[in-house]
């Protein structure tokens, strides 16, 4: 078995995950092991993918990578395809279903990416395609910690204020952000599967490894002006749901769900502790560097939210 750390747990698993921080000894939080599940797809079968949350198990299967259960928040099994990579089937492992994994242990958990500055944590959210990722490399980029990528997870639990728990050290970024926001030649990095040219950067360098407040959030937008304005609360719950990884996931069935109501109260007392906050820049690469001053500035206190 192989030792790892990630979002604050212990994890001992039966596949290497040189995505994630390597530990001598742990205390296993999270079991990650091979297996068979019992567990059969609908008639006639998903033509890619499909999810279903059964009480304390949730099921999670890719035509092209196999089956996973994830039980309790505590143990993942993984039933395979014969002869699929490992790196394949870390690519799902490593995003829903670890994310399917964070919601059974009760964390709200953002499709976002996330950065520590000057000791204020923020997270970046929007649609795909919109940025978060490149947004959290352009920061780190400029000396600040990378903190998640892809699945954040923040516990609302906390009676004073929300906490972010750091992911692990990776961000998946598309060439020309990779080469825009870091300098990287993208033809150095690993892509993050065979057919996309997605690629997977190393941020071991510079990781928070401990929780930090959640200071703002951000949602991401393409418009005519480099801006930042406060959401009122149906606007900020409203992009919350929207997105929150487990139901974009699972969809109508989550909503469906008895896991609806507990998320939705989530979504509500996030907000009542923390500003949403909407970012709202011009689509250009040359203009990371102006965008990410604004987060700095407005991160720190200096302004209010304004036009820049």
């Amino acid at each position: 078995m192989y030792n790892h750390t990630a979002y604050g747990l212990g994890i001992c698993s039966a596949l290497p995950l040189p995505e994630l921080q390597s530990s001598t000894h742990i205390e296993a939080d999270v079991v990650i092991r091979f297996g068979e599940i019992n567990w059969s797809l609908p008639t006639p079968p998903p033509s890619w993918s499909y999810f279903e949350i059964d009480g304390e198990d949730a099921y999670l299967y890719w035509k092209v990578v196999g089956k996973f259960l994830v039980r309790s928040g505590k143990e993942i099994i993984i039933e395979p395809l014969p002869d699929v990579e490992e790196s394949v089937i870390r690519l799902p492992l490593l995003g829903a279903v670890l994310g399917m994994l964070l919601h059974q242990r009760q964390f709200l958990v953002l499709h976002g990416s996330a950065v520590a500055v000057d000791g204020n944590a923020a997270v970046f959210l929007g649609r795909s395609g919109q940025g978060k990722s490149t947004m959290a490399a352009t920061l780190y980029g400029r000396g600040h910690k990378l903190m998640a990528d892809d699945v954040a997870a923040v516990d609302v639990n906390n009676a004073s204020s929300p906490i972010l728990v750091p992911g692990f050290p990776r961000i998946k970024l598309w060439p020309d952000a990779a080469s825009a926001a870091l300098g990287d030649d993208p033809e150095t990095l690993r892509k993050i599967h065979p057919e996309v040219e997605k690629r997977d950067r190393p941020t071991f360098d510079n990781f928070l490894r401990t929780p930090l407040t959640l200071k703002r959030i951000y949602i991401l937008s393409v418009g005519s002006t480099l801006q930042i304005k406060p959401l009122q609360p149906p606007a900020a719950v409203t992009q919350l749901i929207a997105n929150s990884y487990i139901p974009m996931l699972i969809g109508q069935k989550f909503i469906r769900s008895a896991n609806a109501s507990v998320h939705l109260h989530q979504c509500t007392r996030l907000i009542n502790n923390l500003p949403i906050y909407s970012l709202e820049r011009p689509r250009s690469l040359e203009l990371l560097p102006d965008v990410a001053h604004l987060v700095e500035k407005d991160l720190a206190d200096k302004i209010q939210p304004a036009i820049a």
